[in-house]
């Protein structure tokens, strides 16, 4: 019985591809009166799945990945997410109040359908076995887009996970009813570090009991495989190695997703979006995008040539074997750019979503199918929390597996001790380099930063500012500031300030 009732939501949910996933109930604020009955609650699943689709990889990856120092902007940026290149935004830039109400939104319709959907079950003794079914798929997919979006928040606006201090360092203010209400006093504080990723991960616990579907590649929807990925960068993110590897090792371990090994597929993976990697892929049509800020500052809306934004550094490309290793003919064009004064000159761009040929007519948009996880990272993942955990062998026994697989002719390599975990974060920028998490590795490794000039391709066309910069670990500007207006409008967060704003 309870195999029929998982095909039937696999079956609902292949039909739901071609769907509206910005189809909304009638009004965009939830009411008591929202969510009644199946239907509601899918109509509350596909928003959710349709704001995560405008949040993944957006402008606050952007402005997160200019900060971390592997991109030099051209002379041509005209100041695009210039704040961030030169770490002198302030508590009022709209990046910090835009990421912060586009979590909080997500976890409030997500309160709201976990809420609703209950009280249907609760309530009606009617439902069938399926649409009781369905309505734990939908609250499940639910509790994961809750934990998802308390994780970004803890990214952005919180230091990196000590386990020795989380209790008393500031986590993130914790909603779990949608109760709008003009009452501040009612508002949240921030709740600890270690109360925010308890609470994290509770939420995914829920989510594994109540998704009930396995997954398979490409899926546009929340998937147990989904909810494992997330847990494997929260663990990791965590220092519970064990966990980390154990919900890494199970994704590779359960071969519904292989890694390509031919240069041409893997291109065509991303200009064309198919293959057999992404573990969560959004649907996408021409008049449902999203946001892919990425695509755009890499390579500008192509007339007859590109005009990027931002530039690789020289120390990035270097890390490539650029005869070998097909991620580099995947990721990266070298050609002519169109410079706005001056002739056009030759560079290296990033052409890693040069916009995928459905979801255009005419010239590109550089919009791709975004891929929010990726079985690479899970060998990655798995590596890190191998070497943290002294198991030195298996660490290197995940990068050679991945290595041999991205790169032609390569011969096995033994790694260890510091040589490891460099090679480590070396493979994180080669595999998944510009797809927004840099800048949180690094607060996880607690490593600095340093961006010069002389690692630029050109140093003819750098902006006049920002290019020379140099960052140490313990920089407060690593950690986001709670914006200004939800400091102003919530007396609860008085004197829980970020250190250094």
């Amino acid at each position: 019985m309870k195999k029929s009732i998982i095909l039937s939501i696999i079956a609902c949910c292949a039909a739901f591809t071609s769907c509206n996933m910005d189809e909304m109930p009638s009004t965009s604020i939830p009411t008591d009166e929202s969510i009644l009955t199946v239907k509601d609650c899918q109509a509350f699943s596909n928003m959710l799945h349709a704001e995560w689709r405008g949040y993944v990889q957006n402008a606050y990856s952007m402005d997160a990945l200019v900060q971390s120092g592997l991109l030099t902007a051209t002379a041509d940026y005209g100041n695009t997410y210039g704040y961030f290149y030169r770490w002198a935004f302030e508590i009022t830039d709209g990046a910090f109040s835009g990421c912060w109400a586009d979590n909080y939104y997500i976890i409030a319709n997500a309160n709201h359908l976990i809420k609703g959907g209950q009280n249907i079950l609760a309530n009606d003794t009617e439902l069938s076995e399926n649409d009781k079914a369905y309505i734990n798929h939908y609250v499940g997919q639910a509790y994961f887009s809750r934990a998802y979006a308390y994780f970004e928040l803890a990214l952005h606006y919180c230091k990196n996970y000590d386990p020795a201090s989380a209790g008393s360092d500031y986590g993130i203010p914790l909603v779990t009813e949608y109760a709008p209400s003009s009452d501040y006093s009612k508002y949240p504080g921030r709740s600890s570090l270690k109360e925010t990723f308890d609470f994290i991960v509770k939420d995914l616990e829920q989510a594994s009991n109540l998704v009930g579907i396995q997954g398979e590649a490409q899926s546009a929807y929340i998937t147990l495989d989904v909810v494992e990925a997330l847990k494997a960068r929260v663990y990791l993110e965590m220092e519970d190695y064990q966990n980390a590897a154990a919900a890494a090792q199970g994704l590779i371990n359960s071969k519904r997703y292989t890694l390509i090994s031919d240069g041409d597929a893997y291109k065509k993976m991303w200009l064309n979006d198919v293959g057999t990697e992404a573990i969560w892929q959004f649907a996408m049509s021409k008049t449902e995008t999203g946001s892919n800020a990425l695509g755009s500052s890499f390579m500008g809306i192509v007339d007859k040539l590109p005009r990027p934004s931002y530039l690789p550094v020289k120390s990035v490309l270097n890390l490539y074997d650029k005869e070998n290793d097909i991620r580099y003919d995947a990721y990266f064009t070298t050609g002519l750019i169109d410079r706005q004064v001056g002739d056009d000159i030759e560079v290296t761009y990033c052409s890693k979503w040069p916009g995928n040929p459905e979801l255009y007519e005419g010239k590109s948009n550089n919009v791709n199918k975004l891929k929010a996880f990726r079985i690479s990272e899970m060998y990655l993942i798995a590596a890190e929390a191998y070497a943290m955990l002294n198991q030195e062998d298996k660490a290197s026994e995940m990068l050679n597996e991945l290595k041999k697989i991205r790169i032609k002719g390569w011969t096995e390599t033994v790694y260890n001790g510091a040589a490891l975990m460099q090679e480590i974060q070396d493979e994180r920028v080669r595999e998944l380099f510009a797809e927004g998490n840099r800048l949180f590795d690094m607060k996880r490794w607690k490593i600095g930063m340093k961006r010069s000039s002389s690692d630029a391709q050109r140093d003819d066309y750098l902006p006049a500012l920002g290019t020379d910069i140099e960052k140490e670990a313990t920089d407060n500007r690593w950690v986001w500031p709670i914006p200004k207006d939800e400091m102003d409008s919530n007396p609860q967060l008085k004197g829980q300030q970020n250190p250094g704003y």
